[in-house]
């Protein structure tokens, strides 16, 4: 999340964060994201703050807006950093967070000690977010539609090189969306990208793509990240197991969303920005295989 220092956003915008959070003595980006628009470390008076803003007009402007309505309503016991401020002015969107003292990158190989931490976040995101504690976010059938748009024109013409296709094309026939509505808020975007190690423990940041729905589906989202970071699918299962709501989740719409999942990031790896199509591509191999499990 790169291109705005703090002297180059709009002088509305940095006067109301100063009135917020009172005269700000230093400033300092701080990398990651690819939302395109600025993450500081702010120096107060009372201490570091962390700010993240981008032009309303921004293709990333609807995640902020999620984002801002989830801070709002976030309850105590989600580990995660706690939204201080948010203003829109300018043209501009701004939320202001807790800053966090990050330690190092949070790992979910299978030797990580950090595999604890990140499954326990899972079980209290189930717990504590049900019923949604009242975030106005999208129902989690408008983010599976952003992937089946994908998985779908994959199918309809199908590269001859593309693995798998009579168990993508069973699965994703076997899809019920019906059977992923719920009443949870849901991160949807679990992974160790979003992770930090901090002083205070693993914490969980960027809800951009919350959404509302069934609680298993936090975990089936998880689970290809989890065999994308080294894990056999029946091993990244067998964590999925110690989810109470895992044990909820229908059969044939897990295999379904896999699925979708899988094809969406085969579709980027093909089509999608030169610089993240390796990436896509190792993800797409990882949900190839959940697939393939689940289908043998």
């Amino acid at each position: 999340m790169t291109g705005y220092g703090w002297d180059n956003l709009p002088g509305e915008v940095r006067d109301a964060v100063e009135a917020e959070c009172g005269l700000i003595r230093h400033a300092t980006s701080v990398p990651g994201g690819l939302t395109g628009g600025t993450a500081l470390r702010l120096e107060t008076s009372h201490g570091p703050v962390f700010l993240k803003a981008l032009p309303e007009d921004s293709p990333s402007a609807p995640l902020y807006q999620r984002e801002r309505l989830v801070g709002a309503v976030l309850p105590e016991g989600v580990p995660a950093p706690r939204m201080l401020w948010s203003g829109h002015t300018s043209g501009w969107i701004a939320l202001m967070f807790e800053h966090e003292a990050v330690e190092r990158e949070v790992d979910l190989r299978p030797t990580s000690p950090d595999l604890d931490d990140a499954m326990d976040i899972v079980r209290v995101l189930g717990e504590t977010l049900t019923p949604n504690p009242g975030a106005d976010v999208p129902p989690v059938a408008d983010n599976v539609e952003f992937l089946r748009r994908r998985a779908d024109a994959l199918l309809a013409a199908p590269p001859e090189d593309l693995q798998s296709l009579p168990a993508y094309r069973a699965a994703r026939a076997g899809l019920d969306l019906d059977e992923l509505t719920g009443n949870t808020l849901l991160h949807a975007d679990f992974h160790e990208g979003n992770l930090l190690a901090t002083d205070r423990g693993v914490r969980l940041i960027d809800w951009g793509l919350a959404c509302q729905g069934a609680a298993w589906v936090e975990t089936a989202l998880l689970v290809p990240r989890l065999i994308l970071a080294g894990h056999s699918p029946e091993q990244a299962e067998a964590l999925a197991e110690q989810v109470p709501a895992w044990k909820a989740a229908p059969e044939a719409a897990v295999t379904g969303l896999a699925a979708m999942w899988s094809l969406c990031r085969e579709y980027v790896a093909r089509n999608g920005p030169a610089p993240i199509r390796a990436s896509r591509a190792r993800a797409a191999a990882a949900g190839q295989a959940w697939v393939e499990y689940r289908s043998s």
